[in-house]
């Protein structure tokens, strides 16, 4: 990745090889995501000052294939009176123009949040800024985070702006011909828990795999714990499967679902004119309930991999899956897998702690599997199916693990798991754990803090049945190296 490397230390987390970090100061949600004449675009809230949340701007990186970041000068900076919380950017669909029409939070130091507009036609680096901004402003101090959205089942270009009023639990749906004017067709919600606030949404228009004449719209949300006794469980991400008529959202499920399982996946949206219709989002990996402590410099704050959503019909109901970038199942195969027998003795593989595992094994034959990562920190990860459960539980324990914040000790889990074969994908980045489960029917991702050394992984399983493995390091973006295995008898230990 072209981001300077910060100070490798035992007392700070090891960047991330092969996710989008900045290269200094604090980061968090993704914004205004767009792809354009071959480059993916991504924008990021942003405090050019510090370490620390605060002087809210817009910083910006782009990439040609999602892998390899070059990050640019800040695009929007705060102002005197103004920060600039999180938005969406829209490319123009008229084939004769290379316009970008920006939406975005000002929030202004009396309070109050409202939406401003910015235009670009540069491709994304320098923009003029309307004159008349605040161009939606409701009076509010919880109005925030506008997600344009094409609509593919117009007649012409209509846009919608989806927005929330945090607070109320809320999401606003306006529409537009022009991206400039804008008329409140709906809202959606309040449902589910009461004490936390909505926000950064998102709607998205997929296909059903193998059915292409059955399509759904699916709405995103990222809900955050607020009140005297927050939930330690901390922030997390949701959807609903729906329908919208261009005027309103109708659900198809009736309550939130997690889109993803672990403690720090948050504020993802997807890229506005992905190519070949794909519905590709990216997440800030932290929370906010121990973000301003994760020990990380000069940086702080990661993104996800860009996952590709999808909805496909399992055991007669229609799922969302979530697959990562392509280039992480490149680097999988360049393991041809071996069937691997384990037991009391545990099959152990010694990695960089930039590494991919991937695990598949019949449930009656090795019953419950368990996948455990160590460091050198005293802070471990296990990684367990339980079959009679039906469920993955990731817990990360230890001393560095307790050091970090009194919530970050955690066990996630995904529950619901009915199949007779599981298949775990295990993405580990440093301190950053992403766990696909049975093709990305359920995720799992997690800060982790295993140090800056080489990391242990052991599997072991609850009777000697066959567990198919495949196991790399990433030694560059472009290649992976094979791990072999060694066997140790962890039956004495």
């Amino acid at each position: 990745m072209t981001v300077e490397q910060g100070p490798r230390n035992n007392e700070q987390m090891p960047r991330p090889a092969f996710h989008f970090t900045p290269k200094r100061n604090w980061m968090n949600d993704p914004n205004g995501m767009v792809f354009d004449d071959g480059t993916w675009h991504l924008y990021f809230q942003y405090n050019p000052e510090g370490p620390d949340w605060g002087n809210m701007s817009w910083g910006h990186a782009t990439s040609s294939d999602l892998l390899n970041w070059t990050e640019h000068e800040v695009a929007f900076p705060h102002q005197p009176g103004e920060q600039i919380f999180s938005g969406s950017i829209a490319a123009s669909r008229d084939p004769g123009e290379r316009v970008f029409t920006a939406y975005y939070t000002s929030a202004y130091d009396d309070g109050r949040q409202a939406q401003s507009r910015a235009i670009s036609t540069d491709g994304g680096f320098t923009w003029q800024h309307d004159d008349t901004n605040p161009v939606l402003d409701r009076g509010s101090t919880a109005f925030r985070d506008p997600k344009l959205v094409y609509n593919p089942d117009a007649d012409g270009d209509l846009w919608i702006l989806v927005a929330v009023e945090a607070e109320a639990r809320q999401v606003l749906f306006y529409s537009s011909r022009n991206l400039k004017d804008w008329v409140l067709e709906s809202t959606y919600g309040p449902i589910g828990n009461e004490g936390v606030v909505w926000e950064c949404p998102d709607l998205v228009h997929l296909k059903v795999a193998g059915t292409p004449d059955e399509h759904h719209w699916v709405l995103l949300l990222s809900t955050n714990p607020v009140g005297s006794k927050p939930d330690p469980g901390g922030s997390s991400m949701s959807y609903i499967i729906g329908n919208f008529d261009g005027h309103s959202f109708t659900s198809e499920m009736g309550e939130l679902t997690r889109l993803d399982y672990g403690r720090d996946f948050y504020a993802g949206v997807s890229f506005d004119n992905a190519p070949e219709s794909r519905t590709v989002v990216v997440g800030w990996m932290s929370n906010w309930a121990y973000a301003d402590v994760i020990p990380t410099a000069p940086w702080r704050g990661a993104m996800s991999l860009p996952r590709e959503l999808l909805l496909r019909e399992i055991g007669g109901e229609i799922c969302l899956v979530q697959e990562p970038a392509p280039f992480v199942r490149t680097w999988v195969n360049q393991d041809t897998g071996t069937d691997q027998e384990c037991n009391e003795s545990a099959l152990e593989f010694r990695s960089s702690g930039h590494s991919i595992f991937e695990l598949g094994w019949e449930t009656a034959n090795a019953g419950a599997v368990t996948l455990v990562l160590e460091g050198e920190t005293e802070s471990y990860v296990n990684i367990t199916y339980d079959p009679d459960a039906r469920e993955v539980n990731v817990a990360r324990s230890g001393n560095a693990a307790e050091a970090i914040h009194r919530d970050f000790p955690s066990i996630s889990t995904a529950k619901g798991i009915a199949t007779d074969r599981i298949r775990l994908l295990v993405v580990l980045d440093g301190p950053l754990l992403e766990v696909f489960i049975n093709d990305g029917t359920h995720v799992v991702s997690d800060l982790v803090v295993l140090g800056n050394g080489g990391v242990s992984a052991s599997v072991t399983s609850a009777r000697p049945g066959p567990i198919a493995i495949r196991a790399v390091d990433v030694t560059s973006p472009f290649s992976a190296t094979v791990l072999d295995p060694v066997e140790t008898d962890r039956s004495k230990s």
